[in-house]
C-alpha cells in the first residue's frame, strides 16, 4: 500500500507542477531531433488556412448565415483546399471498386487498409459490400520549417498598417 500512496503523491505533485516530475524519472527525458515531422499536421492545416481560409471557415460560427451563403464560401473553400491537397499530398482512392461493390477481404489482409464493420464472424476471407473506398497519400510533399517560426503558430494574425 505504501507503494500505491508514493505513486498517487508523484502523479499529483506532477500534475500540479510538470517540471517536478523529472524527480521521479531515473533518466532524463531526451528531446527530439525531428522537430519538422512532429509539425507536419501543422503546416498542412497552415498551408489549407493560407490557401483557402480553411480555419476561419471551421472556426465561423455559420448558423446566422443562409444556405446559399454557406454554399457560395464552401464553394471556393473546397476549390482552393483541394488544389492545395492535390498539389502537396496526392490523396487517390485505396480501392478500385465502386463504393456499394461486392468485395472480397482476403486472409491476411492489412487492417490499416481495410475497416471491417458490421457482423464479422470467423477468419477471413470474408464477403461483403465497399462502403467507402479509403484514401492514401501518394506525395507527401510539405514545405519544410522556415526560419524560427514557433510550431504551434498555424496562421499568424495580419495587421493592416494604417498612416
Amino acid at each position: 500500500m505504501n507503494r500505491l500512496m508514493l505513486a498517487i503523491k508523484a502523479f499529483v505533485r506532477a500534475w500540479k507542477n510538470p517540471s517536478d516530475a523529472s524527480l521521479f524519472l531515473e533518466e532524463q527525458p531526451t528531446v527530439s531531433k525531428e522537430p519538422a515531422a512532429e509539425a507536419s499536421h501543422l503546416r498542412l492545416l497552415s498551408c489549407l488556412q493560407q490557401s483557402g481560409r480553411l480555419i476561419d471557415f471551421l472556426k465561423e460560427d455559420i448558423a446566422s448565415f443562409t444556405d446559399a451563403q454557406v454554399g457560395a464560401a464552401a464553394r471556393k473553400i473546397h476549390q482552393d483546399c483541394a488544389e492545395v491537397i492535390e498539389e502537396l499530398v496526392a490523396i487517390r482512392p485505396l480501392r478500385d471498386e465502386a463504393e456499394g461493390a461486392a468485395i472480397q477481404v482476403p486472409k491476411g489482409y492489412n487492417p490499416a487498409e481495410i475497416k471491417l464493420v458490421g457482423l464479422i464472424k470467423g477468419e477471413p476471407p470474408f464477403k461483403g459490400v465497399l462502403v467507402h473506398r479509403g484514401w492514401k497519400a501518394h506525395k507527401r510533399s510539405l514545405p519544410k520549417k522556415i526560419g524560427e517560426q514557433s510550431m504551434e503558430i498555424v496562421c499568424p494574425a495580419e495587421v493592416e498598417v494604417k498612416p
